[in-house]
């Protein structure tokens, strides 16, 4: 039975192998897309000084600047709770703005470069930078390569308990070895990289098939024993790429503390604007982002501006707030700079087992043929 294991070990592995060290090395370049981000943006934090016991501008008059100010419609508006901060903006093309609070000054496109470089690279690492009529058939393709690296962790895992569980068998499979060369050393490399990296590469494996594949999500809401959500019939593609008209509601000061009142510890409110008269639709975030836990939807009716509803992380579904850390859990940002740094060392350790994996086989085929 376990030679029967070895050889479907081995097979799948040798089969998905090309497509596991494209995911992964897209993925390692995506590790750290968040707090790089941050970082650049700073740079562009300081446009104006503030001035002394000055109040910001009214959000009414630094939107309408800014829509002057900037090439293509808006779509968001991010507020953070710290006035010195500017106002984040998002155009439709993806672009993002500065507006100074105090001056109503606006930069950007903000590190486009940057920017561009992590959509590309997200877009090969979702969809192999297909188009979005590819997009299902990507994400299928991908959820099959998911679903067969399961396979192999799981058979690795497997494959990798000793015959005998003796001191010398534990440490030939749990630290690595730089004095030897050749089939032991990349056996052993082999073995020491699935045993430290096994665990978080199947969490991002099994979160992975989630997002692919739908009775992958409708296994998770069973496993909660929550029933799945009905899918929503807006067009989130054509949202995203800011077709339709998006309204920008006058009163934005009053409705984004409508949106905050009650929220203690809140860092920012992000508002999409609404398409014709919709309700405007915020959320709330008590994190630097990552934590699904800390954030809120609020909408908020434009004409009244009152509350018409609050969903707070609580109030989901046991099934909805597993699916809501799906995401995260898959990119390490759940963990913050931890686990994304945790992804970035399993997706190097994906690539590891890659490389030793394909030269095994290799190796094991040429003495074969001798």
């Amino acid at each position: 039975m376990r030679r029967i294991l070895f050889w479907m070990h081995l097979g799948t592995g040798v089969l998905v192998s090309v497509l596991v060290l494209y995911f992964s090395i897209t993925g390692a370049l995506l590790a750290y897309e968040r707090p790089i981000l941050q970082a650049a943006d700073k740079r562009f934090y300081p446009a104006d000084s503030v001035p002394q016991n000055g109040a910001p501008l009214p959000l009414d008059t630094l939107v309408a600047g800014a829509m002057a100010a900037v090439p293509q419609p808006i779509e968001m508006l991010t507020l953070h709770h710290d006035a010195q901060l500017p106002v984040e903006i998002l155009a439709a093309n993806r672009s993002v703005y500065f507006a100074n609070r105090y001056s109503g000054r606006v930069q950007g496109p903000v590190s486009p470069r940057i920017r561009n470089f992590f959509a590309e690279v997200t877009a090969l690492h979702r969809w192999f930078g297909l188009s979005a009529a590819h997009h299902a058939a990507a994400t299928a393709v991908k959820g099959a390569v998911a679903s067969l690296f399961v396979f192999l962790l799981l058979s690795g895992s497997i494959l990798w308990m000793p015959a005998s569980w003796k001191h010398s068998s534990l440490r030939r499979g749990t630290v690595p070895r730089f004095d030897g060369s050749g089939r032991a050393r990349n056996y052993n490399w082999h073995k020491v990289t699935g045993f430290w990296t096994g665990l978080p590469l199947g969490i991002i494996a099994f979160t992975g098939l989630i997002m692919a594949y739908p009775w992958a999500n409708a296994q998770l809401f069973r496993l909660a024993g929550s029933p799945l959500p009905p899918r929503g019939t807006e067009n989130a593609t054509a949202r995203r790429h800011g077709a339709g008209m998006h309204a920008v509601p006058t009163h934005l000061d009053e409705a984004f503390a409508e949106a905050t009142r009650g929220v203690q510890g809140w860092q920012t409110a992000t508002l999409r604007l609404p398409t014709g008269e919709k309700a405007m639709s915020f959320t709330v975030d008590r994190s630097e982002g990552g934590h699904p836990d800390k954030r809120e939807q609020v909408s908020v009716n434009p004409k009244t501006l009152l509350e018409l509803h609050r969903e707070q992380f609580t109030a989901l579904s046991r099934g909805q707030r597993w699916r809501s850390w799906v995401r995260f859990a898959h990119t390490g940002e759940a963990g913050g700079w931890w686990g994304e740094s945790l992804a970035l060392i399993s997706a190097c350790g994906a690539v590891l087992l890659s490389i030793t994996g394909v030269v095994l086989s290799f190796d094991r085929m040429r003495r074969w043929l001798r």
